[in-house]
């Protein structure tokens, strides 16, 4: 039996839009961004093919991706 996961995503951070693309995830995959403080700033649900974020402001940022049949994924993301 086949183990699915998320471990596979790719995370493209683009400073100068200051937005984040998310491919790879599974479908229906919840997608929250936390800054450094635990505060909540986005969530989103995954369609395919990708995701987009704009981050709101220069920091540090946690992106937990959850999707019921897995294991939650954890990303930290530095935004200079």
């Amino acid at each position: 039996m086949e183990t699915i996961t998320n471990k596979g995503v790719n995370v493209h951070l683009d400073k100068e839009a200051g937005t984040l693309c998310l491919t790879g995830l599974l479908a229906g995959t919840m997608v929250f961004l936390y800054d450094s403080q635990g505060e909540l700033k986005g969530k989103h649900q995954f369609a395919i093919p990708s995701l987009t974020i704009t981050i709101p402001k220069h920091g540090t940022y946690v992106l937990v991706m959850s999707h019921p049949n897995c294991q939650p994924e954890v990303r930290r993301v530095i935004y200079v």
